[in-house]
């Protein structure tokens, strides 16, 4: 994302942090979901820019809504902060249902602590094995191969 390598200096681009945060402020008004991730984790973590929670929160919330499951899981770990146990585990449900792992993980320790229903804990794994066995295939493994053996860090989307 364009954002990114400004942020970033890759590819040749200049390293600026403005620069950076303003592409992903107007991808994230067209609808990016990465974009919606990515301001979020500045606001959350200040980098580049001031920290600012509740800016944080809301792009998490939206990147979420869009379908992306790291958002989902950061909505999950920050309602478990605040002791919303409830509330995390939905987020960690729905996450792991779509084969993010450390939803799943978080969804087991809730199982083991008795916050999980041995029925949910099982729809969970048996949606998240789903989820995986979906996206299996021989080209998609030869493309991670090839992207590993080049030191890529483009391996999120794959």
């Amino acid at each position: 994302m364009l954002g990114g390598y400004y942020r970033e200096g890759l590819y040749g681009f200049p390293v600026n942090q403005s620069k950076g945060v303003e592409l992903f402020q107007r991808a994230s008004e067209l609808g990016s979901a990465d974009a919606h991730y990515n301001l979020a984790d500045l606001y959350f973590f200040g980098k580049g820019i001031e920290v600012d929670k509740k800016k944080a929160i809301h792009h998490y919330q939206m990147a979420a809504m869009m379908g992306d499951n790291d958002a989902r899981y950061m909505l999950a770990c920050l309602e478990f902060n605040d002791g919303n146990i409830e509330r995390a585990i939905k987020h960690c449900m729905i996450s792991a249902k779509c084969g993010h792992d450390e939803s799943l993980t978080r969804v087991k320790k809730g199982f083991i602590a008795g916050d999980v229903t041995k029925e949910d804990f099982e729809i969970a794994l048996r949606c998240h094995k789903a989820s995986l066995d979906e996206t299996k295939s021989k080209q998609r493994d030869r493309a991670k191969a090839a992207l590993r053996s080049q030191g890529s860090r483009c391996l999120k989307s794959l």
